[in-house]
Order: C-alpha cells, then structure tokens, then sequence
C-alpha cells in the first residue's frame, strides 16, 4: 500500500533533456511496482506437510474398514491387524504399494475400479481418497498402528450455576428393551428376552411364570426345539464374546452356557425336529451346533458383514443367512454348502422367516422394505412381492399353520397379514416405542410384540380384526402386573 501511495503523490520534475523523458517515468514505475508483485507472488512455495499415517490415514480406515476388515473372517483375506497385514493386502493384490498409489488395491476398491467398491454404502469423497494416494506415493510408511491423539484448542470451562439437589432424590430405575420373544410350540407360554434375564408369561393373561436367570446381558433371541423340550437364548455384550445358553423345560435348572463367537450373537434358530440349532453373529459368521454335547458342527465365514439373521425351512432341508453385507444365502443342511446366494437387498438385512408350507422365505431389510421370495432350489432371481414398511422392520413370525403372518417396525408398527402377504389386514402403533420382537400363537390368533419400552403388548384376534378391538398391555416382566387399555384402536385396512 505505501508503494502505491508513493506513486500516486509523486511530483512533476522537470525532464532535463526535454518532455519525453518525463513522460516515460510513470511507466518505468508501473514497471517496477509489477516486477516487485510477480517477484513476491512467485516466490518459493512452503512444501506440504507430508502426509502421516497414524495422524491421516489411520483414523479414516478405523471410522469405515477396520470394523469389517479384521479377525480370521476378514473379507477378501484382507486384514488392518498389523502393519504388515495393512500394506500386504488380500486376495486381491497388495494394498499399498510404496509410490505407486494407482497400482496399489486399495486405492482401486476406494474408487471402484475394483468390485464391489469400498467401503459398501456409502464412497468416500475425492479428498478422502486424495489423502490414500499421497500417503502411498510418498512411500506407504507406517509410523504408529495407533491413532495419534487429535489435539484441541484449550477452552476455559463455562461456569455453570449451582445447582442444589435434595438430600434424598427419587431412585430411577432403568428400563430394558424387549428384544426377543418366542412362542412355544404347545401355545401357552411365551418366553420374554431383557437384560440379563427371560422371563416365561402366559400370554392369556401376561402373568409372570417363572424369571431364568443367567445370561450375562442383553438377551438378543431366543427359540424354543420342536419338540419343546429346550428353549435356546442367545445375546452377549457387543464387542465381546457371544453367550448360548440351554435349559431343558422339564426341570428349568441351571441353564447350559457356551460361549460362542467372537461378538455379539443376533439370531438363533433350531433345525427341525433336531437336537442340532444355528447362530449368526456380529462376528460375520454362523455356526451350527448340537444341543446335546454343546458342539460346534459347522462355521460358515460366507458373509463379509455381520451376520443379523438365519432360519430353518420347516423340512429342515435348507438354512437361510442373512447380514450386513446385504446378501441372502441359502445352504443345504445335510452338508451345510452354499447352494444359492443373492444380493438383491439395498441394506442390511435384519431377519429371516420361512413361511410354514416351505414355499416362501421372508426378508426383512433395513432399507424399510420386506421382501418376499418363492423358495426355488436353483436360484433367488425375483422376489414375488415386495412391501414398504415406512422404517426398519426388526422381526418376523408366521403363525404354525401358515395362515397368518405379522412384523414390528422401527416406527412402532405392527403389521398384520395373510399367510402369503398378498393381503394387509390390519396395523397398530400401540407400542410406545421402536418394536424389536414379534411372535404369533400357534393358531395366529394372538399377536406379542416386544418394544423398547420394556413392555410386552398383545392383542388378540375378534372375528375379522385380527389384532382386536383394543391391544392388552402386559407390563414389564417383573413389574406389578397392572394392564391399561390404550385409547386408540388399531387401524384397518381395505384389502388391495
């Protein structure tokens, strides 16, 4: 700015040897005022700051990839463990190769020239990318398999008024979601899934029955064998290992624990008039089982996600798997190989029922569809129908004659159907929050359904409404069994 101002106040001076030389000294300071600028614009740029794993690169793959790509089931063979494991890659090729980021396999999965690209659902954005390619064409270094710690700028803590508190305040106990329920095969006992416990109602009248204790958190499903002689429940604390555990219904002593997989367990489901159950697990695998020796038989890795669901066909010939990774896999149980697989889905998929006449299986996805496909021994090319569920749809159940078919929804709906899904009969909203377990009685005429309240809700068929006039609440299991009728009824609709 001076060097400006100078300029604009500079005073005539006579030219000593005529006007042309006056004339030029205008010009041969613009000149130098334009050499300075492009001589200071020009000058030696400040060299980037070199690109450092544990403080870049480490912290984008432990917020997207090193959830799927770690343990002995890592997709692709592909693992972010260790060092080495990180820049050796998988089946597919080196993950970094020093300097040459466009040949290196991860850079190619991130940008989808190799399939499917990664990571699934979402891509990341150019300048995410941009980091990787840097990181691996200065040389792929890895400093630290530790996340360097991100520094904030100190703030002063806020002052906050004091706030005075009686001596004596109100003890708040804390609810725990209902995430499993399953009917038993005779009709009269509805085994209940909570935290650290099942708890068996009689679903005439939600009395409590007996309270099993043993499980060490959340129970997360539950099932009981054909022959009702043992009821399964299966759970764990994420991110630790899953728990089984047994308990024969005749005496109710001490369950059978086994501990089983590397994560949380999410679903179970026994083979039919079998001895033998399957669980599918956060760990990205499903494992099949003998109830009598506590065996693992079979440990199938097919999935490259968590796995949320598996179902037996009522022959006990086929097994259903269902995950994270979208994909729908169906193994036939005298070997347990994978027959047929399929990823039609455009998310998880959350659970998995076979209809009771064995010709449909039922998916239900977290892309707020359920899906309902002819259970073909060759192929899951088309489904026959496909429903918008208006959110997560958490649970499944069929009625044991087939007749009747109902699911719960994020959105506190229950929806009810024919045994095909070709008519909607009826929904409710009754429970007051997400709904994470339906069951049918056997004759589908009373439907259960657990919610995030820590409530069981039933209502029960009256002539063509088969979620009747008004659901019964049964209070939390273990709770003075007070019941309350809700204001509003359950919704009807025409069928299509």
């Amino acid at each position: 700015m001076n060097f400006i101002a100078d300029v604009g106040v500079q005073p005539a001076v006579p030219a000593p040897h005529g006007k042309g030389r006056n004339l030029l000294r205008p010009y041969v300071l613009i000149f130098a005022f334009f050499c300075g600028f492009f001589s200071l614009s020009h000058a030696a740029p400040t060299p980037p700051t070199k690109i450092k794993f544990s403080r870049d690169i480490l912290p984008l793959m432990q917020e997207d990839c090193v959830v799927c790509h770690s343990g002995s089931a890592a997709p692709g063979g592909y693992s972010q463990e260790t060092a080495a494991k990180f820049l050796a890659g998988g089946r597919h090729g080196a993950a970094a190769l020093p300097g040459k980021s466009k040949d290196s396999a991860l850079v190619k999965y991130l940008t989808g020239e190799l399939k499917p690209q990664m990571p699934p659902g979402e891509a990341w954005p150019v300048d995410k990318i941009a980091l990787v390619r840097r990181w691996i064409d200065e040389g792929a270094k890895i400093d630290s398999m530790v996340a360097a710690p991100i520094t904030k700028p100190d703030v002063k803590p806020q002052t906050k008024p004091e706030i005075k508190t009686p001596d004596t305040a109100p003890e708040i106990a804390q609810v725990a979601p209902v995430t499993a329920l399953s009917y038993a095969p005779d009709g009269k006992t509805v085994a209940v899934g909570s935290f650290r416990a099942v708890h068996l109602l009689n679903p005439e009248n939600g009395d409590l029955i007996r309270t099993l204790s043993g499980p060490g958190d959340q129970v997360l499903t539950l099932a009981w064998s054909s022959d009702s002689s043992r009821l399964a429940a299966a759970g764990g604390a994420a991110g630790g290992a899953g728990e089984i555990l047994l308990w024969t219904t005749d005496k109710w002593e001490a369950p059978k624990t086994i501990a089983a997989h590397g994560d949380s367990i999410f679903s179970l489901a026994w083979k039919p008039n079998s001895s033998h159950f399957a669980t599918a697990s956060l760990d990205k695998t499903v494992q099949v089982w003998d109830a009598q020796s506590g065996a693992s038989l079979h440990l199938l890795k097919d999935h490259v996600d968590p796995v949320f669901a598996v179902a037996f066909s009522p022959d006990g010939q086929w097994m259903a798997t269902g995950g994270g990774d979208r994909s729908l896999k169906l193994y036939k149980t005298d070997n347990y190989k994978r027959s047929v697989a399929s990823i039609s889905h455009n998310d998880a998929i959350t659970a998995l029922a076979f209809s009771p006449k064995g010709d449909l299986l039922i998916a239900a996805c977290a892309d707020k569809h359920v899906k309902v496909w002819p259970l073909k021994l060759d192929a899951l090319a088309n489904p026959l129908r496909n429903h918008h569920s208006g959110d997560v749809v958490n649970a499944l159940s069929f009625s044991s004659n087939g007749d009747a078919f109902v699911w719960g929804a994020s959105n506190r709906t229950i929806r009810f159907w024919n045994g095909d899904l070709t008519s909607h009969k009826q929904h409710s909203e009754q429970p007051a929050d997400w709904v994470y377990a339906v069951a049918l009685s056997p004759d589908g005429k009373t439907v259960v359904a657990g919610a995030g309240d820590g409530a069981v809700y039933a209502w029960r068929a009256n002539g063509d409404r088969p979620l009747g006039d008004k659901a019964v609440w049964i209070a939390r299991p273990g709770a003075p069994q007070t019941k309350t009728e809700p204001k509003t009824e359950a919704k009807a609709e025409a069928k299509p």
